[in-house]
């Protein structure tokens, strides 16, 4: 860091940027956010105005606000009530929380018991795989919350960090805190009860890639919750979900509604296995079919007239003229006999 009154013509001060910035917060803030911080840094300005900020010209004006407003909220600058800004001291909020912490549990003697040795030994390994001995403090009292206030087994402990490695939130305080607060809340406190979990967590991916596969899309934030559901809350099986939306192939453009439709309808049914599925599913087919012949049947509207009452006219055939070579035979018998017309 060097004050505002220095001048180079060849640009070679260094800037001095706590470690605790870049590993803990540096992650939640925007590009904006950060190029902000580091010049600000540089410049090594105690205190600082907004006008000072947008003097730089890092950033459109209109974003200065927006970035420093970052800033406060991750508690890494301060604003008075003038409306100057400070930075704020990130080494000694560090230790001051190492200081009540140790308070707190009790922790500030120099002799160890079993439990703190295995702890350390928990805690170093955690700092060395997921955060390269670079871990905040912050993290290890999230270690000893675990530990001690959720009971959690050390297993799970390092568990939670593979799971927020995974998820890309080992380096957010908030985010991981809140991770092992839904854990406790869930009683994955010991290896069984974490293994179920991991089990079904696994279930869900798999899943998800199922329903992509059949849907032919990427699959949103509702889909998702759903699928969770289905396995979380319904038991379903790959096979039971493939064919709920296989039986759903009329309607053309098939939903994880539809789907959701069919295995709720299924639950309820105490339906949790194909074979039961299918079966179900061939009963309720036959008795639509059935229920429609007879609705046809009931309301044929091809009667006759008579059946549907109406008197039916009988249509007279006309009377044909004879044939000239009858008329010629006719007259011909007659000669045989004599004409009666002429007799009299």
């Amino acid at each position: 860091m060097k004050t505002g009154s220095e001048t180079h013509e060849l640009l070679l001060s260094d800037t001095s940027v706590p470690d605790l910035f870049i590993v803990q917060y540096m992650q939640d803030l925007s590009k904006d956010a950060v190029a902000l911080y580091l010049w600000l840094l540089m410049n090594g300005r105690t205190s600082f105005t907004e006008k000072d900020a947008k003097n730089y010209g890092l950033i459109p004006g209109s974003d200065i606000g927006k970035a420093l407003g970052e800033l406060v909220s991750a508690s890494v600058i301060i604003r008075k009530d003038d409306g100057t800004f400070l930075f704020e001291d990130l080494k000694k909020r560090e230790v001051d929380s190492y200081i009540k912490s140790s308070r707190e549990n009790g922790t500030g003697d120099t002799s160890l018991n079993a439990d703190e040795k295995a702890r350390n030994v928990l805690a170093g390994s955690i700092n060395k795989t997921f955060y390269q001995g670079n871990m905040p403090y912050l993290f290890y009292r999230l270690v000893d919350k675990c530990l001690y206030d959720y009971k959690f087994d050390s297993s799970v402990v390092y568990s939670l960090f593979e799971e927020g490695r995974d998820k890309r939130i080992h380096l957010t305080v908030n985010k991981m805190y809140a991770l092992a607060q839904e854990w406790s809340d869930k009683g994955y406190n010991d290896p069984d009860t974490l293994s179920r979990y991991l089990s079904r967590r696994k279930d869900v991916e798999d899943m998800i890639s199922l329903m992509g596969r059949l849907m032919r899309r990427r699959l949103h934030e509702m889909d998702i919750e759903r699928i969770s559901h289905w396995v979380n809350d319904y038991g379903s099986t790959k096979d039971l979900v493939e064919y709920a939306f296989k039986v759903n192939e009329f309607r053309g453009n098939i939903t994880t509604k539809h789907v959701d439709d069919k295995l709720k309808e299924w639950y309820a049914a105490d339906i949790s296995d194909l074979d039961k599925a299918m079966v179900y599913e061939n009963e309720r087919k036959n008795e639509n079919q059935k229920k429609s012949r007879g609705k046809r049947g009931k309301d044929n509207t091809w009667k006759t007239g008579s059946e549907a009452g109406i008197a039916v006219p009988v249509k007279e055939e006309p009377v044909k003229a004879p044939r000239k070579e009858e008329t010629e035979d006719r007259d011909e018998i007659l000669d045989m006999f004599g004409n009666s017309d002429e007799d009299d």
